[in-house]
């Protein structure tokens, strides 16, 4: 599936929100049982390829995913070293490079590019994706180990004296090179895993039952191996000297060394390699450990904080590492590490406003990371696909409300934001259209980025595309209540407007429908080609059966609409005490906030640790379009992909 579009295609409509209707809306192998045809004259969909049709006007992922390329590929160094400018500025338009993020974030964008190809189709940008992809193979070394390297070619990097490893990096490094091999099947990509995963097994500390990585100070970021080998192998015990020591709850372990453990269950699933998923198991045991990264004893009396995934400090670090133990988990089917993880996803789902999909960047703090949400979406999903809990009313709600609400998308607003802007800074913005918010409050994202969010955020979109519609020995499944074009069947969906589901079948004999939790089971509607269906539930599923090929469903329910009040306390970073209190009246239209109002005028959003008074880009400003009761609708041009990349 394949589509040719222009840069200038990209930014031929102001503001973009046309590209992609009303999001969130917001503005938007087994032989199978195929199903017989259906009568004469039923409109066909075709299962590959791409065709036009006339779709309900609402919330397309693959339509976010064609933006955010732009945003991958504008972001990328366009002159020099091809590497991302991990800080971009919308107000005044700034694009900078950062001397360490590389090491553990580089890979994210390399990672992000297939995905969003798989979605969409689109060559876009493919000239400079394929110049970043040459310098990102040309940092793996002669051992397999990607590195971060020292010299005149990246002048802003004078951290160590030599190349480094960084462990995190590494693991990110293994998600992106599987994306490409389940995007284009090159057995390469195995070859350069397998190098990279046995230098990684040869380095690691193996203590009783367990491993870790050290970090040696002076090398780069934390978590760094120097390329001519370990400057020291304990790490450091007792006062905090960096996130690195232990016990450190906050950060360095589980973004680091947490954050290295999925890539590594994943790489051990695609080779079929026992000797991997050990080395998974021991990082696991590790983990688990009380001083790795939970809650210490006497937190809540009663509760043993570090049996739950209970946590404190840096969101997208700890929810990275629940996710790392979900799949090890799951690979190993251990039950106390399914519960485990699942009990940690519902402690992080108090911390914030879940129903919208905001969550603190750090317990308490009164800032949001878009990296932190990237990973609930995938732990909502990955725990339901487990059985161990239905969260796809969670996912539902975090991708229609504040993931697509934290995308960059509105090019006459970021105009807005400056008085005055010159042609290279206007370039700029435009190459910053499909980026997404490195902090910000409900109601405004700040205007400094960090992008590794640009890449989080953008797999984020990919998680529930992928698994909007599920397919197995003729069986279809609608987890999600999103418009999906799919090998099996098609999608529209009319939420927010109304409560209406068409679903075009191409191939299942039997589809089973998740009705999302605030619909009135009683109040469902079925009929099939144009025929009443009675509605047959098991669990939160409607099953339908003895289906045709290209025979049309149509599902009815009422939508609900209804406010609830959300207070929230800032501590500020890491703080002992409450700064202030914030208190929204959210309506939500089903799972779609269709209004947010705060108590305050809020014109301040944290920049890294501290509040800064930059301009600020206001979100959920125009969502009261979604409240009307006639679904727009659109030609479109739709493409059919059955890529699935099973990085994540």
């Amino acid at each position: 599936m394949k589509k040719k579009l222009t840069r200038r295609e990209v930014l031929k409509v102001t503001g973009l929100a046309a590209a992609i209707g009303p999001i969130g809306a917001t503005s938007g192998a087994c032989e199978e049982a195929r199903a017989p045809a259906a009568p004469s004259g039923a409109a066909a969909r075709p299962s590959h390829g791409r065709y036009r049709a006339t779709v309900p006007d609402t919330l397309d992922l693959a339509a976010c995913a064609e933006l955010a390329i732009n945003g991958l590929a504008g972001t990328l160094d366009w002159e020099h070293v091809p590497e991302f400018y991990f800080r971009v500025t919308l107000a005044p338009p700034t694009m900078v490079h950062d001397a360490l993020s590389f090491c553990a974030c580089g890979p994210k964008y390399f990672e992000s590019f297939p995905m969003m190809r798989a979605m969409t189709g689109s060559d876009l940008y493919a000239d400079i994706e394929r110049r970043y992809r040459d310098y990102m193979l040309g940092s793996i070394g002669d051992d397999g180990l990607f590195y971060a390297k020292i010299g005149p070619e990246r002048p802003w990097d004078k951290t160590s004296p030599e190349d480094y490893a960084n462990i995190y990096g590494q693991g990110r490094m293994i998600r992106a090179m599987l994306a490409h091999y389940y995007y284009d099947h090159d057995p390469e990509w195995m070859k350069r895993l397998a190098k990279m995963v046995n230098k990684l097994r040869e380095v690691a500390v193996y203590k009783d039952d367990y491993l870790y990585y050290p970090t040696s100070p002076g090398y780069g970021d934390i978590f760094s191996y120097p390329k001519s080998g370990w400057k020291i192998t304990e790490l450091h015990r007792g006062p905090q000297e960096t996130m690195a020591d232990l016990p450190n709850h906050t950060m360095g372990i589980p973004t680091y060394l947490g954050g290295t453990l999925l890539p590594l269950v994943r790489y051990a699933e695609a080779a079929r390699d026992e000797k991997s998923l050990d080395l998974a198991g021991k990082l696991t045991r590790f983990l688990l450990m009380p001083d790795s990264a939970w809650i210490p004893d006497g937190y809540a009396k009663g509760v043993t904080p570090a049996a739950h995934g209970q946590f404190r400090g840096h969101f997208h670090g700890h929810t990275m590492t629940l996710r790392g133990i979900l799949a090890y988990g799951v690979a190993t089917n251990d039950t106390g590490l399914k519960t485990f993880a699942r009990d940690g996803y519902e402690f992080a789902r108090t911390m914030g406003i879940s129903r919208l999909g905001w969550f603190e960047e750090f317990t308490g703090k009164h800032s949001h990371e878009t990296c932190g949400l990237g990973n609930m979406v995938a732990l909502g999903i990955q725990l339901s696909e487990a059985g161990v809990g239905d969260y796809w009313d969670d996912v539902d709600g975090y991708v229609r409300n504040h993931l697509v609400e934290g995308q960059f998308i509105d090019l006459a607003k970021m105009k807005g934001l400056n008085p005055s802007l010159s042609a290279e800074q206007e370039k700029m913005l435009e190459r910053s259209i499909g980026t997404f918010a490195g902090w910000g409050t409900p109601v405004a994202l700040g205007t400094v980025m960090m992008n590794c969010c640009m890449a989080n955020g953008s797999q984020a979109l990919y998680y529930p595309w992928e698994r909007t519609v599920t397919y197995s020995d003729g069986t279809a499944r609608v987890n999600l209540l999103l418009n999906r074009a799919s090998p099996w069947l098609d999608v529209d969906s009319y939420l927010p407007y109304e409560g209406k589901v068409v679903l075009h079948n191409k191939q299942a004999g039997r589809i089973h429908v998740r009705i999302p939790g605030w619909v009135d089971r009683q109040t469902v509607r079925c009929e099939v080609d144009g025929k009443p269906r009675p509605t047959l539930f098991a669990g939160n599923f409607l099953l339908l059966d003895t289906l045709r090929v290209n025979s049309t469903i149509t599902l009815t329910f009422p939508m609900r609409e209804e406010t609830q009040k959300f207070v929230l306390d800032d501590y500020g970073h890491q703080g002992p005490q409450i700064l202030k209190t914030y208190t929204y009246d959210i309506t939500f239209r089903g799972s779609t906030a269709v209004k947010v109002v705060s108590s305050v005028e809020e014109t301040k959003t944290y920049e890294n640790r501290k509040p800064a008074a930059v301009p600020t880009y206001a979100v959920y400003q125009d969502r009261g379009q979604l409240r009307k009761t006639s679904t727009p609708m659109k030609s479109v041009e739709r493409g059919v992909s059955d890529a699935r990349i099973l990085s994540w």
